[in-house]
C-alpha cells in the first residue's frame, strides 16, 4: 500500500510541476502583455531581492560599480511607471529591492544586526525611526517615504558590509568593482555618452559635461567619491597607476563645472592630506593631495568664480570680498536657492523641534514658486531640520560624528587596508558636509552617499580583523 502511495506521488510531482509553471508562465504572459516594462521592472527587481538576501556583498559589488549609471531605460524612461503615484523607474525599483533586502538581512543575519544596533550603527537607526515617526505629521508622504528610503540606504550598505565582511579578499573585492566601474565609465561609456548628445550649453554659453544618463551634479559628486578611493589606493600602496584613474577622474569632474564640488574636493583633500600627514605619517598622502587638489583648482577655480560671480575679478577685488562675507553672500549668484531658503526657514520656525514630517517641503515649495524653481530645498541642513526637527536633525549629525569618529581613531592602526579606506572616508564625510550646503545630498544615494556608507563601515570592518589577526598571532 505504501509502495502504491509512494508511486502515486512520483507520478502527481510532473503533473503539479507542468501546471505551476503553466500557472507562472500565464501570469509572467500576462504581465507582458499588460506593461511590459513593469514586468520586467518586477523580475529585475525580485531577482535583486533574492540576491541581496544570498549573496549581499556581491550585490553591492555591482551597485558600487554601476553606481551613477541611470537604469530607467530597462523600464521605458525617467519615472514612466505609476506617473499618478508621482512616478517610478528601475532606479526606483533598485532603491525599494535593495533597501527591502538589505532589512531583511538585518533581521536574519546576526552580525549585521548587531552592527545596526551597535556603537556606530544606533544613532542612525534612532534617527531613521525618528523620521519614519515624523510621517505622521507629513503634508505629502510618498515623497516623504521615498525620502526615508533613500535615508535609509546608507545606513544599510554600512550594516551589510560591517556585518558580512569575512575577509581583507571580501573588502579588496568590494573596492575594485567601485574602481573597475570607475574606469569603465570614465573611459568608456561616457566618452560615448557625450559623443551622442550627452552636454548642455547653459546660459553662458558654456558646455557642461553630464554622466552615463544623470545631472552634472550628481555626476560629479560620484567621480568625487570615486577620485578619494583611488587616491587613497596610491597614497596607501604607492600604485601610479591610480594617479592615472584619478587625472580621469577629475577632467570629466572639471568639465561638469560644478562649482560645489569644487569646494568639497579641496575640502575633502585637505582632511585627506591632513590627517595622512598628521595622524598616520603617511607625507605621500600630503604631496598627493596637493598635486590633485591644485590640478583641479587650476583647472576649475576661474570658472567657477565667473559662474558665482558673473565676472572673473582681480585678487584684490576678491579679497576684498572675502573681508566683507555680506557683501560676497549678495554678488554671488545662487541660481533661486536665496529664494527658497527663507520660506522654508520660517515654516521651520512653525515647528522647530519635531519638524513638518517627512517630505512636507515640498508642499511648501510647490505653494510659493513655480515648478521650474525645483521641489528640492537645495540644503540639506535646512531641509532635514525642516522636515524632522531639531530632533532630526542632532539625531543625524551625532549619527555622522560617530562613523567619523570611528574612522579617525581605527585609521591610527598600523594597518594598510584599515589606512586604504580610512582616507576617502574621512575626505567622504567632509565633502559631504559642503555638497549639503547647496545641494541635495540625500537624493544621490547610488551616486554619491553609498560610497560614504561604504567606506566608513570598509573601514571599521578592516580594523575589527586587524585586532582579530593580532589577537590570533599574540595566542
Amino acid at each position: 500500500m505504501g509502495a502504491l502511495a509512494r508511486s502515486a506521488t512520483h507520478r502527481l510531482r510532473p503533473v503539479s510541476s507542468l501546471l505551476l509553471g503553466g500557472l507562472l508562465a500565464t501570469a509572467a504572459g500576462a504581465a507582458v502583455a499588460a506593461s511590459p516594462w513593469a514586468a520586467l521592472g518586477a523580475v529585475v527587481g525580485g531577482v535583486m531581492l533574492l540576491v541581496v538576501l544570498a549573496q549581499p556583498l556581491a550585490l553591492i559589488g555591482v551597485m558600487l560599480a554601476i553606481g551613477p549609471i541611470d537604469l530607467s531605460f530597462l523600464t521605458g524612461g525617467f519615472k514612466a511607471l505609476l506617473t499618478e503615484q508621482g512616478g517610478v523607474d528601475m532606479n526606483g525599483i533598485r532603491l525599494i529591492g535593495m533597501t527591502i533586502g538589505l532589512t531583511g538581512l538585518v533581521i536574519a543575519d546576526r552580525d549585521v544586526l548587531r552592527a545596526a544596533f551597535g556603537r556606530y550603527g544606533r544613532w542612525y537607526a534612532l534617527f531613521l525611526i525618528w523620521a519614519a515617526a515624523t510621517l505622521a505629521l507629513s503634508t505629502e508622504v510618498v515623497d516623504g517615504l521615498r525620502l526615508l528610503l533613500k535615508l535609509a540606504f546608507p545606513l544599510l550598505i554600512f550594516v551589510a558590509v560591517l556585518g558580512c565582511a569575512r575577509s581583507r579578499e571580501d573588502l579588496g573585492r568590494l573596492s575594485d568593482w567601485a574602481l573597475i566601474g570607475a574606469a569603465v565609465i570614465a573611459l568608456v561609456l561616457n566618452p560615448i555618452y557625450v559623443m551622442a548628445g550627452g552636454y548642455e550649453i547653459n546660459a553662458d554659453g558654456r558646455m557642461r559635461i553630464q554622466g552615463v544618463g544623470v545631472h552634472e551634479n550628481p555626476f560629479s559628486f560620484y567621480l568625487l567619491a570615486v577620485m578619494f578611493l583611488a587616491f587613497a589606493r596610491f597614497a596607501v600602496r604607492g600604485d601610479k597607476r591610480q594617479l592615472l584613474l584619478c587625472g580621469a577622474l577629475g577632467v570629466w569632474m572639471v568639465l561638469t563645472l560644478t562649482r560645489i564640488t569644487l569646494l568639497a574636493s579641496l575640502v575633502g583633500l585637505a582632511g585627506i592630506a591632513a590627517y595622512g600627514a598628521l595622524l598616520t605619517r603617511n607625507y605621500r598622502a600630503l604631496g598627493g593631495a596637493a598635486l590633485v587638489g591644485g590640478a583641479v583648482a587650476v583647472a576649475l577655480l576661474p570658472v567657477a568664480i565667473e559662474r558665482t560671480l558673473g565676472y572673473l575679478p582681480s585678487a584684490g577685488q576678491l579679497i576684498g570680498m572675502l573681508g566683507d562675507p555680506a557683501q560676497l553672500y549678495r554678488a554671488m549668484n545662487w541660481q533661486g536657492r536665496e529664494l527658497l531658503w527663507p520660506v522654508i526657514l520660517a515654516a521651520l520656525l512653525a515647528s522647530p523641534v519635531v519638524g513638518l514630517g517627512l517630505g512636507s517641503t515640498g508642499t511648501i515649495l510647490r505653494a510659493n514658486f513655480p515648478p521650474e524653481m525645483g521641489l528640492v530645498v537645495h540644503n540639506e541642513y535646512l531641509r532635514l531640520t525642516a522636515e524632522t526637527g531639531l530632533v532630526g536633525g542632532t539625531l543625524f549629525m551625532v549619527a555622522m560624528l560617530a562613523w567619523l569618529r570611528g574612522v579617525a581613531r581605527a585609521g591610527r592602526l598600523r594597518d594598510t587596508t584599515v589606512r586604504e579606506f580610512a582616507l576617502p572616508a574621512i575626505g567622504g564625510i567632509l565633502a559631504w558636509a559642503v555638497i549639503a550646503i547647496t545641494d541635495n545630498a540625500f537624493d544621490y544615494y547610488a551616486q554619491f552617499t553609498q560610497y560614504i556608507a561604504f567606506f566608513c563601515a570598509a573601514t571599521l570592518a578592516a580594523a575589527k580583523l586587524a585586532e582579530a589577526e593580532g589577537e590570533a598571532g599574540v595566542g
